[in-house]
Protein backbone atom coordinates (compact mmCIF):
# COMPACT_ATOMS: atom_id res chain seq x y z
CA UNK A 1 0.00 0.00 0.00
CA UNK A 2 3.12 2.30 0.84
CA UNK A 3 4.46 1.42 -2.23
CA UNK A 4 1.24 2.19 -4.19
CA UNK A 5 0.78 5.83 -2.62
CA UNK A 6 4.37 6.67 -3.72
CA UNK A 7 3.79 5.74 -7.34
CA UNK A 8 0.08 7.79 -7.03
CA UNK A 9 0.56 11.61 -7.00
CA UNK A 10 -1.63 13.22 -5.17
CA UNK A 11 -3.05 14.58 -7.86
CA UNK A 12 -4.14 11.06 -9.06
CA UNK A 13 -5.45 9.88 -6.00
CA UNK A 14 -7.89 13.09 -5.69
CA UNK A 15 -9.26 12.52 -9.19
CA UNK A 16 -9.58 8.29 -8.39
CA UNK A 17 -11.67 9.51 -5.38
CA UNK A 18 -14.04 12.28 -7.54
CA UNK A 19 -14.27 9.03 -9.63
CA UNK A 20 -15.69 7.10 -7.02
CA UNK A 21 -17.88 9.84 -6.42
CA UNK A 22 -18.98 10.08 -9.70
CA UNK A 23 -19.98 6.32 -10.24
CA UNK A 24 -21.35 6.06 -6.43
CA UNK A 25 -23.74 8.82 -7.72
CA UNK A 26 -24.71 7.33 -11.12
CA UNK A 27 -25.45 4.08 -9.46
CA UNK A 28 -27.71 5.41 -6.95
CA UNK A 29 -31.17 3.81 -7.10
CA UNK A 30 -29.42 0.78 -9.35
CA UNK A 31 -30.70 -1.58 -10.74
CA UNK A 32 -34.41 -0.03 -9.48
CA UNK A 33 -34.06 2.97 -12.02
CA UNK A 34 -33.27 0.93 -15.05
CA UNK A 35 -35.20 2.64 -17.94
CA UNK A 36 -35.87 -0.93 -21.10
CA UNK A 37 -37.71 -0.15 -24.09
CA UNK A 38 -38.20 -1.01 -27.53
CA UNK A 39 -34.85 0.93 -28.59
CA UNK A 40 -32.51 -0.79 -25.79
CA UNK A 41 -34.47 -4.50 -26.63
CA UNK A 42 -33.98 -3.60 -30.01
CA UNK A 43 -30.07 -2.89 -29.90
CA UNK A 44 -29.39 -5.71 -27.48
CA UNK A 45 -30.80 -7.90 -30.37
CA UNK A 46 -28.24 -6.38 -32.75
CA UNK A 47 -25.51 -7.03 -30.65
CA UNK A 48 -26.54 -10.68 -30.09
CA UNK A 49 -26.26 -11.13 -33.66
CA UNK A 50 -22.92 -9.80 -34.06
CA UNK A 51 -22.01 -12.63 -31.11
CA UNK A 52 -23.74 -14.97 -33.61
CA UNK A 53 -21.43 -13.49 -36.26
CA UNK A 54 -23.94 -11.03 -38.27
CA UNK A 55 -21.45 -8.41 -38.34
CA UNK A 56 -22.99 -4.69 -39.16
CA UNK A 57 -21.44 -1.82 -41.02
CA UNK A 58 -24.70 0.68 -39.96
CA UNK A 59 -25.98 1.28 -36.39
CA UNK A 60 -29.88 1.15 -35.13
CA UNK A 61 -32.15 3.29 -37.22
CA UNK A 62 -32.63 6.69 -36.88
CA UNK A 63 -36.21 8.26 -35.53
CA UNK A 64 -35.05 11.22 -37.83
CA UNK A 65 -35.02 9.76 -41.04
CA UNK A 66 -34.79 6.54 -42.24
CA UNK A 67 -32.30 6.46 -44.57
CA UNK A 68 -30.00 7.78 -41.79
CA UNK A 69 -28.38 5.42 -39.39
CA UNK A 70 -25.11 6.04 -36.76
CA UNK A 71 -22.34 3.93 -36.64
CA UNK A 72 -22.39 0.27 -35.71
CA UNK A 73 -19.73 0.46 -33.11
CA UNK A 74 -22.55 1.12 -29.53
CA UNK A 75 -23.70 -2.14 -30.63
CA UNK A 76 -20.36 -3.52 -30.88
CA UNK A 77 -20.10 -2.35 -27.25
CA UNK A 78 -22.91 -3.61 -26.58
CA UNK A 79 -21.97 -7.30 -27.75
CA UNK A 80 -18.98 -7.27 -25.83
CA UNK A 81 -20.66 -6.32 -22.43
CA UNK A 82 -23.02 -8.78 -23.18
CA UNK A 83 -20.39 -11.68 -23.89
CA UNK A 84 -19.01 -10.73 -20.41
CA UNK A 85 -22.52 -10.95 -19.00
CA UNK A 86 -25.81 -11.30 -21.08
CA UNK A 87 -28.03 -8.81 -18.91
CA UNK A 88 -29.63 -5.44 -19.46
CA UNK A 89 -28.18 -5.03 -15.67
CA UNK A 90 -24.88 -5.31 -16.97
CA UNK A 91 -25.25 -3.17 -20.03
CA UNK A 92 -26.67 -0.35 -17.49
CA UNK A 93 -23.70 -0.42 -15.26
CA UNK A 94 -21.51 -0.14 -18.31
CA UNK A 95 -23.16 3.14 -19.02
CA UNK A 96 -22.56 4.29 -16.07
CA UNK A 97 -19.35 3.33 -15.37
CA UNK A 98 -18.28 4.39 -19.21
CA UNK A 99 -19.70 8.32 -17.98
CA UNK A 100 -17.84 8.60 -15.19
CA UNK A 101 -14.81 8.19 -16.61
CA UNK A 102 -15.79 12.04 -18.30
CA UNK A 103 -14.07 12.89 -14.92
CA UNK A 104 -10.49 12.40 -15.90
CA UNK A 105 -11.36 14.08 -19.16
CA UNK A 106 -12.78 16.92 -17.47
CA UNK A 107 -10.15 17.99 -15.13
CA UNK A 108 -7.28 17.31 -17.98
CA UNK A 109 -9.78 19.91 -19.96
CA UNK A 110 -10.15 22.42 -17.46
CA UNK A 111 -6.43 22.16 -16.44
CA UNK A 112 -5.40 23.10 -19.80
CA UNK A 113 -7.49 26.16 -20.08
CA UNK A 114 -7.73 27.42 -16.01
CA UNK A 115 -5.08 24.85 -14.27
CA UNK A 116 -4.76 21.85 -11.78
CA UNK A 117 -6.39 23.76 -8.57
CA UNK A 118 -9.48 24.72 -10.91
CA UNK A 119 -9.72 21.88 -12.43
CA UNK A 120 -10.62 19.68 -9.31
CA UNK A 121 -13.43 22.17 -9.14
CA UNK A 122 -14.99 21.47 -12.22
CA UNK A 123 -14.36 17.29 -12.21
CA UNK A 124 -16.24 17.75 -8.63
CA UNK A 125 -19.33 19.52 -10.51
CA UNK A 126 -19.35 16.87 -13.82
CA UNK A 127 -19.66 14.06 -10.70
CA UNK A 128 -22.50 15.94 -9.44
CA UNK A 129 -23.57 16.62 -12.68
CA UNK A 130 -27.43 15.90 -12.97
CA UNK A 131 -27.22 16.40 -17.10
CA UNK A 132 -24.45 13.80 -17.16
CA UNK A 133 -26.14 10.99 -14.61
CA UNK A 134 -29.28 11.20 -16.98
CA UNK A 135 -26.75 10.20 -20.02
CA UNK A 136 -25.33 7.41 -17.99
CA UNK A 137 -28.71 6.14 -17.63
CA UNK A 138 -30.13 6.02 -21.20
CA UNK A 139 -28.77 2.95 -22.36
CA UNK A 140 -28.41 4.10 -26.25
CA UNK A 141 -25.93 5.47 -28.63
CA UNK A 142 -26.15 9.20 -28.13
CA UNK A 143 -24.93 9.72 -24.54
CA UNK A 144 -21.80 7.07 -25.90
CA UNK A 145 -21.00 10.52 -27.36
CA UNK A 146 -20.07 12.20 -24.29
CA UNK A 147 -16.22 10.64 -24.18
CA UNK A 148 -15.59 11.07 -27.93
CA UNK A 149 -16.48 15.14 -27.53
CA UNK A 150 -14.79 15.75 -24.61
CA UNK A 151 -11.95 13.79 -26.58
CA UNK A 152 -12.63 16.38 -29.34
CA UNK A 153 -12.54 19.76 -26.69
CA UNK A 154 -9.25 18.43 -25.05
CA UNK A 155 -7.39 17.78 -28.12
CA UNK A 156 -7.97 21.66 -28.82
CA UNK A 157 -7.17 22.85 -25.62
CA UNK A 158 -3.75 20.73 -25.77
CA UNK A 159 -3.93 23.11 -28.77
CA UNK A 160 -4.37 26.41 -27.71
CA UNK A 161 -3.51 26.77 -24.39
CA UNK A 162 -0.82 24.50 -24.23
CA UNK A 163 0.72 24.61 -27.75
CA UNK A 164 1.01 20.91 -27.81
CA UNK A 165 0.48 21.05 -31.54
CA UNK A 166 -0.16 16.86 -31.19
CA UNK A 167 -3.62 17.71 -29.97
CA UNK A 168 -5.04 17.69 -33.03
CA UNK A 169 -4.48 14.38 -33.21
CA UNK A 170 -6.65 13.73 -30.43
CA UNK A 171 -9.47 16.50 -31.26
CA UNK A 172 -10.08 14.83 -34.83
CA UNK A 173 -9.89 11.34 -33.05
CA UNK A 174 -12.67 12.30 -30.88
CA UNK A 175 -14.82 13.91 -33.71
CA UNK A 176 -14.62 11.26 -35.71
CA UNK A 177 -15.55 9.02 -32.77
CA UNK A 178 -18.29 11.22 -31.93
CA UNK A 179 -20.26 11.07 -35.11
CA UNK A 180 -19.58 6.94 -34.90
CA UNK A 181 -22.29 7.13 -32.22
CA UNK A 182 -24.06 10.07 -34.32
CA UNK A 183 -24.57 11.73 -37.59
CA UNK A 184 -25.51 14.64 -35.60
CA UNK A 185 -22.08 15.63 -34.77
CA UNK A 186 -20.97 16.35 -38.18
CA UNK A 187 -22.03 20.00 -37.59
CA UNK A 188 -18.94 19.84 -35.55
CA UNK A 189 -17.12 20.29 -38.63
CA UNK A 190 -18.54 23.92 -38.58
CA UNK A 191 -17.24 23.92 -35.06
CA UNK A 192 -13.51 22.89 -35.62
CA UNK A 193 -13.50 25.86 -39.03
CA UNK A 194 -14.27 28.35 -36.55
CA UNK A 195 -12.14 27.52 -34.09
CA UNK A 196 -9.13 26.85 -36.75
CA UNK A 197 -10.21 30.33 -37.85
CA UNK A 198 -10.19 32.55 -34.74
CA UNK A 199 -6.73 30.64 -33.35
CA UNK A 200 -5.48 30.31 -36.35
CA UNK A 201 -2.01 30.83 -35.00
CA UNK A 202 -2.06 28.01 -32.81
CA UNK A 203 -2.88 25.88 -35.34
CA UNK A 204 -0.46 27.01 -37.88
CA UNK A 205 2.58 25.79 -36.26
CA UNK A 206 1.07 21.90 -36.66
CA UNK A 207 3.03 20.36 -38.79
CA UNK A 208 2.07 18.57 -41.83
CA UNK A 209 2.74 14.95 -39.97
CA UNK A 210 -0.05 15.83 -37.41
CA UNK A 211 -2.66 17.09 -39.89
CA UNK A 212 -2.05 13.55 -41.97
CA UNK A 213 -1.95 11.36 -38.43
CA UNK A 214 -5.29 13.04 -37.72
CA UNK A 215 -7.22 12.76 -41.02
CA UNK A 216 -6.37 8.97 -41.05
CA UNK A 217 -7.90 8.71 -37.65
CA UNK A 218 -11.01 10.33 -38.73
CA UNK A 219 -11.51 8.66 -41.73
CA UNK A 220 -10.77 5.00 -39.48
CA UNK A 221 -13.29 6.18 -37.16
CA UNK A 222 -15.53 6.92 -39.62
CA UNK A 223 -14.90 4.42 -42.02
CA UNK A 224 -18.21 2.47 -41.28
CA UNK A 225 -20.21 5.14 -43.48
CA UNK A 226 -17.70 5.02 -46.11
CA UNK A 227 -18.29 1.67 -46.77
CA UNK A 228 -21.95 1.52 -46.22
CA UNK A 229 -22.09 4.36 -48.31
CA UNK A 230 -20.47 2.25 -50.84
CA UNK A 231 -22.93 -0.71 -50.65
CA UNK A 232 -25.91 1.31 -50.30
CA UNK A 233 -25.51 3.60 -53.03
CA UNK A 234 -24.99 7.07 -51.24
CA UNK A 235 -28.37 6.82 -49.56
CA UNK A 236 -27.37 8.30 -46.63
CA UNK A 237 -25.26 11.72 -47.81
CA UNK A 238 -28.63 12.40 -50.35
CA UNK A 239 -30.52 11.89 -47.47
CA UNK A 240 -28.70 14.12 -45.67
CA UNK A 241 -28.76 16.59 -47.93
CA UNK A 242 -32.66 16.66 -48.84
CA UNK A 243 -32.88 17.26 -45.09
CA UNK A 244 -30.12 19.82 -44.90
CA UNK A 245 -32.03 21.29 -47.75
CA UNK A 246 -35.42 22.15 -46.02
CA UNK A 247 -34.04 22.78 -43.13
CA UNK A 248 -35.01 26.22 -40.74
CA UNK A 249 -33.70 27.73 -38.29
CA UNK A 250 -35.32 27.02 -35.10
CA UNK A 251 -34.79 29.82 -32.07
CA UNK A 252 -37.64 28.62 -29.87
CA UNK A 253 -36.96 25.25 -29.43
CA UNK A 254 -33.24 26.46 -29.25
CA UNK A 255 -33.96 29.11 -26.34
CA UNK A 256 -35.91 25.99 -24.68
CA UNK A 257 -32.65 23.85 -24.59
CA UNK A 258 -30.48 27.13 -23.22
CA UNK A 259 -33.13 27.57 -20.42
CA UNK A 260 -32.99 23.67 -19.73
CA UNK A 261 -29.14 23.78 -19.05
CA UNK A 262 -29.99 26.95 -16.29
CA UNK A 263 -32.66 24.66 -14.37
CA UNK A 264 -30.36 21.43 -14.94
CA UNK A 265 -27.11 23.07 -13.90
CA UNK A 266 -27.74 26.19 -11.05
CA UNK A 267 -31.08 25.95 -10.06
CA UNK A 268 -33.74 23.43 -10.74
CA UNK A 269 -36.85 26.61 -11.01
CA UNK A 270 -37.32 27.87 -14.47
CA UNK A 271 -39.12 31.00 -13.16
CA UNK A 272 -35.45 31.63 -12.20
CA UNK A 273 -33.89 30.98 -15.76
CA UNK A 274 -34.21 34.57 -17.07
CA UNK A 275 -32.47 36.28 -13.97
CA UNK A 276 -29.86 33.54 -14.20
CA UNK A 277 -29.17 34.09 -18.07
CA UNK A 278 -28.86 38.26 -17.03
CA UNK A 279 -26.67 37.80 -14.34
CA UNK A 280 -24.26 35.03 -16.73
CA UNK A 281 -24.40 37.27 -18.99
CA UNK A 282 -22.95 40.38 -17.09
CA UNK A 283 -20.21 37.38 -15.83
CA UNK A 284 -19.70 36.70 -19.28
CA UNK A 285 -19.04 40.29 -20.25
CA UNK A 286 -17.24 41.14 -17.39
CA UNK A 287 -14.42 37.98 -18.49
CA UNK A 288 -14.28 39.41 -21.98
CA UNK A 289 -13.34 42.86 -20.85
CA UNK A 290 -10.12 41.02 -18.74
CA UNK A 291 -7.25 40.28 -21.28
CA UNK A 292 -5.95 36.87 -19.72
CA UNK A 293 -9.59 35.33 -19.66
CA UNK A 294 -10.45 36.44 -23.02
CA UNK A 295 -9.49 33.78 -25.16
CA UNK A 296 -11.04 31.18 -22.35
CA UNK A 297 -14.29 33.07 -22.93
CA UNK A 298 -14.41 32.67 -26.54
CA UNK A 299 -13.51 28.94 -26.99
CA UNK A 300 -16.18 28.80 -24.23
CA UNK A 301 -18.92 30.37 -25.93
CA UNK A 302 -18.26 28.62 -28.86
CA UNK A 303 -18.03 24.88 -27.18
CA UNK A 304 -21.78 26.34 -25.60
CA UNK A 305 -23.18 27.42 -28.71
CA UNK A 306 -21.46 25.19 -31.24
CA UNK A 307 -23.97 22.48 -29.13
CA UNK A 308 -27.12 24.30 -30.10
CA UNK A 309 -26.37 24.00 -33.64
CA UNK A 310 -28.38 20.86 -33.68
CA UNK A 311 -31.13 22.11 -31.86
CA UNK A 312 -31.01 25.10 -34.53
CA UNK A 313 -31.45 22.93 -37.94
CA UNK A 314 -33.32 20.09 -36.31
CA UNK A 315 -36.27 21.75 -34.07
CA UNK A 316 -35.97 18.81 -31.35
CA UNK A 317 -35.67 19.24 -28.06
CA UNK A 318 -34.11 16.05 -27.31
CA UNK A 319 -31.89 16.01 -23.96
CA UNK A 320 -29.15 13.64 -26.46
CA UNK A 321 -28.49 15.84 -28.64
CA UNK A 322 -25.96 18.34 -26.37
CA UNK A 323 -23.30 15.66 -24.83
CA UNK A 324 -20.61 17.10 -23.46
CA UNK A 325 -21.74 20.90 -23.78
CA UNK A 326 -22.47 21.17 -20.02
CA UNK A 327 -18.75 20.62 -19.47
CA UNK A 328 -18.87 24.44 -20.97
CA UNK A 329 -20.96 25.79 -18.34
CA UNK A 330 -19.09 24.11 -15.93
CA UNK A 331 -15.83 25.33 -16.43
CA UNK A 332 -17.28 28.85 -16.74
CA UNK A 333 -18.89 28.24 -13.29
CA UNK A 334 -15.65 27.36 -11.86
CA UNK A 335 -13.86 30.43 -13.34
CA UNK A 336 -16.32 32.12 -11.62
CA UNK A 337 -15.97 30.43 -8.47
CA UNK A 338 -12.01 30.92 -8.59
CA UNK A 339 -12.39 34.82 -9.23
CA UNK A 340 -14.46 35.18 -6.21
CA UNK A 341 -12.25 32.93 -4.35
CA UNK A 342 -10.43 36.20 -4.11
CA UNK A 343 -11.89 38.69 -2.40
CA UNK A 344 -15.20 36.71 -1.62
CA UNK A 345 -14.66 33.66 -0.38
CA UNK A 346 -18.36 32.88 1.40
CA UNK A 347 -20.09 33.91 -1.53
CA UNK A 348 -17.70 31.50 -4.02
CA UNK A 349 -18.89 28.76 -1.48
CA UNK A 350 -21.77 29.43 -1.88
CA UNK A 351 -21.98 29.72 -5.70
CA UNK A 352 -20.42 25.97 -5.41
CA UNK A 353 -22.91 24.70 -3.05
CA UNK A 354 -25.89 25.88 -4.98
CA UNK A 355 -24.75 24.20 -7.97
CA UNK A 356 -24.20 20.84 -6.48
CA UNK A 357 -27.38 20.99 -3.69
CA UNK A 358 -29.26 21.61 -7.37
CA UNK A 359 -28.27 18.53 -9.02
CA UNK A 360 -28.57 16.81 -5.86
CA UNK A 361 -32.01 17.11 -6.02
CA UNK A 362 -32.72 16.77 -9.63
CA UNK A 363 -31.00 13.25 -8.93
CA UNK A 364 -33.04 12.50 -6.03
CA UNK A 365 -36.52 13.63 -7.42
CA UNK A 366 -36.17 12.44 -11.41
CA UNK A 367 -33.33 9.43 -11.04
CA UNK A 368 -35.28 7.21 -8.67
CA UNK A 369 -37.56 6.77 -11.64
CA UNK A 370 -35.22 6.51 -14.20
CA UNK A 371 -34.84 9.28 -17.21
CA UNK A 372 -37.00 12.65 -17.41
CA UNK A 373 -39.25 13.14 -19.94
CA UNK A 374 -36.85 15.16 -22.45
CA UNK A 375 -34.74 12.06 -22.86
CA UNK A 376 -37.73 9.48 -23.49
CA UNK A 377 -41.38 9.93 -24.41
CA UNK A 378 -42.18 6.74 -22.47
CA UNK A 379 -41.38 7.15 -18.94
CA UNK A 380 -41.65 4.46 -16.24
CA UNK A 381 -40.50 1.46 -18.24
CA UNK A 382 -38.01 -0.17 -16.18
CA UNK A 383 -36.41 -3.22 -15.74
CA UNK A 384 -37.67 -3.91 -11.86
CA UNK A 385 -41.19 -3.30 -13.02
CA UNK A 386 -41.06 -5.35 -15.64
CA UNK A 387 -39.31 -8.29 -13.77
CA UNK A 388 -42.60 -8.13 -11.52
CA UNK A 389 -44.60 -8.12 -14.85
CA UNK A 390 -42.98 -11.29 -15.92
CA UNK A 391 -43.34 -13.07 -12.20
CA UNK A 392 -46.53 -12.17 -11.37
CA UNK A 393 -47.33 -14.14 -15.34
CA UNK A 394 -45.67 -16.85 -14.70
CA UNK A 395 -47.11 -17.39 -11.38
CA UNK A 396 -50.51 -16.95 -11.83
CA UNK A 397 -50.66 -18.96 -15.62
CA UNK A 398 -49.52 -21.98 -12.87
CA UNK A 399 -47.23 -23.66 -15.39
CA UNK A 400 -49.67 -23.25 -18.00
CA UNK A 401 -49.27 -22.09 -21.59
CA UNK A 402 -49.82 -18.78 -21.88
CA UNK A 403 -50.16 -16.26 -24.34
CA UNK A 404 -49.38 -12.77 -24.45
CA UNK A 405 -49.71 -9.57 -26.30
CA UNK A 406 -49.12 -5.42 -25.89
CA UNK A 407 -50.16 -2.14 -25.99
CA UNK A 408 -47.15 -0.40 -26.23
CA UNK A 409 -44.52 1.67 -28.53
CA UNK A 410 -44.02 1.26 -31.40
CA UNK A 411 -47.81 -0.70 -31.83
CA UNK A 412 -48.24 -4.21 -32.55
CA UNK A 413 -43.81 -4.85 -31.91
CA UNK A 414 -43.46 -7.39 -29.49
CA UNK A 415 -39.74 -6.72 -29.62
CA UNK A 416 -39.52 -5.41 -25.77
CA UNK A 417 -41.33 -7.89 -23.99
CA UNK A 418 -39.64 -10.55 -25.92
CA UNK A 419 -36.44 -9.97 -25.11
CA UNK A 420 -37.34 -9.41 -21.57
CA UNK A 421 -39.19 -13.36 -21.98
CA UNK A 422 -36.50 -14.53 -23.31
CA UNK A 423 -33.79 -13.05 -20.97
CA UNK A 424 -35.88 -13.41 -17.87
CA UNK A 425 -39.00 -15.23 -18.47
CA UNK A 426 -37.27 -18.36 -19.88
CA UNK A 427 -34.35 -18.08 -17.72
CA UNK A 428 -36.09 -18.38 -14.49
CA UNK A 429 -39.25 -20.08 -15.56
CA UNK A 430 -38.09 -22.86 -18.30
CA UNK A 431 -40.50 -22.17 -21.03
CA UNK A 432 -41.81 -18.84 -23.10
CA UNK A 433 -45.05 -17.86 -23.99
CA UNK A 434 -47.02 -17.57 -27.52
CA UNK A 435 -47.30 -14.21 -28.68
CA UNK A 436 -51.51 -13.38 -29.74
CA UNK A 437 -50.51 -11.98 -33.21
CA UNK A 438 -48.14 -12.17 -35.92
CA UNK A 439 -46.27 -9.22 -35.30
CA UNK A 440 -44.50 -7.21 -38.68
CA UNK A 441 -41.38 -8.01 -40.51
CA UNK A 442 -38.23 -6.46 -39.61
CA UNK A 443 -38.35 -6.20 -36.37
CA UNK A 444 -36.15 -8.37 -33.84
CA UNK A 445 -38.30 -11.12 -31.58
CA UNK A 446 -38.13 -15.03 -31.44
CA UNK A 447 -41.84 -15.73 -29.53
CA UNK A 448 -44.06 -17.92 -31.39
CA UNK A 449 -47.06 -16.71 -32.47
CA UNK A 450 -50.42 -17.83 -33.43
CA UNK A 451 -52.59 -15.93 -36.39
CA UNK A 452 -55.83 -17.58 -34.67
CA UNK A 453 -57.22 -16.74 -32.14
CA UNK A 454 -59.20 -20.04 -31.62
CA UNK A 455 -55.76 -21.66 -31.67
CA UNK A 456 -54.69 -19.11 -28.37
CA UNK A 457 -54.09 -20.95 -25.05
CA UNK A 458 -57.54 -20.01 -22.55
CA UNK A 459 -54.65 -18.07 -20.35
CA UNK A 460 -53.93 -14.99 -21.94
CA UNK A 461 -52.51 -11.49 -20.69
CA UNK A 462 -52.27 -8.68 -22.14
CA UNK A 463 -49.01 -6.21 -20.82
CA UNK A 464 -50.18 -2.33 -21.24
CA UNK A 465 -47.04 -0.27 -21.54
CA UNK A 466 -46.98 3.91 -20.15
CA UNK A 467 -49.65 5.12 -23.60
CA UNK A 468 -48.12 8.05 -23.50
CA UNK A 469 -47.66 8.89 -27.17
CA UNK A 470 -50.84 6.61 -28.23
CA UNK A 471 -54.21 7.81 -29.59
CA UNK A 472 -56.80 7.63 -27.10
CA UNK A 473 -59.64 6.16 -29.67
CA UNK A 474 -57.16 3.22 -30.99
CA UNK A 475 -56.68 2.56 -27.13
CA UNK A 476 -60.50 2.27 -27.02
CA UNK A 477 -61.04 -0.07 -30.24
CA UNK A 478 -58.27 -1.89 -29.01
CA UNK A 479 -59.72 -3.41 -25.75
CA UNK A 480 -63.52 -3.00 -27.58
CA UNK A 481 -61.90 -5.70 -30.07
CA UNK A 482 -59.61 -7.91 -27.12
CA UNK A 483 -63.42 -8.48 -24.96
CA UNK A 484 -64.77 -10.28 -28.13
CA UNK A 485 -62.07 -13.07 -27.48
CA UNK A 486 -61.72 -12.91 -24.14
CA UNK A 487 -62.93 -11.41 -20.55
CA UNK A 488 -60.89 -10.14 -17.44
CA UNK A 489 -60.08 -12.03 -14.69
CA UNK A 490 -57.87 -9.42 -12.86
CA UNK A 491 -55.74 -6.54 -14.00
CA UNK A 492 -52.82 -5.48 -12.08
CA UNK A 493 -50.65 -2.39 -11.76
CA UNK A 494 -46.91 -2.40 -11.51
CA UNK A 495 -45.60 1.08 -11.24
CA UNK A 496 -46.47 2.45 -14.90
CA UNK A 497 -47.10 -0.62 -16.34
CA UNK A 498 -50.56 -2.71 -16.19
CA UNK A 499 -51.25 -6.61 -16.94
CA UNK A 500 -55.02 -7.83 -17.54
CA UNK A 501 -55.28 -11.85 -16.84
CA UNK A 502 -58.05 -12.27 -19.37
CA UNK A 503 -59.57 -16.51 -19.63
CA UNK A 504 -60.71 -17.15 -23.53
CA UNK A 505 -64.38 -16.71 -24.38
Amino acid sequence: MKRLKSILSNEVRLLILIFIVAILIRFLYFPNNIHFAFDQARDAYFAQNILKGDLRIIGPPSAAAESLFPGPLSLYLYSIVLFIKNSPISLSAFFRIYNALGVFLVYLIAKNILGKKTATVTSLLYAFSYEQTQYSLFMSHQPLAVIPVLLFYLGLTHVIFRKDTRGIIISILGLGLAIQFHYVYLLYLLILALILLIFRKAFSKISIKYYIYALLFFFVTISSYIVAEIKFGGRFISTLMHTSARSTVYLTESLYVVRRFLHDTFFGNYSFTFILSIALTIALIYFLTQKRHRLVIVFLSIWFIGGLLPYLFSGTSSYYYSAGVNVSILIFITLIITTLLQKYRYIALLIFLVVVINNLLLISRVNISGLNSDMVIQRGMLISEQIKVLDYIYITAGKNDFSVASLGVPLKINTTWSYLFEWYGYKTYGYLPIWSEKPPLGFPGNLSYKEKRSDLPLTQYIIIEPTIGINEGYIEKYFSEENYFSRIVEEKDFGSIAVQKRIKI
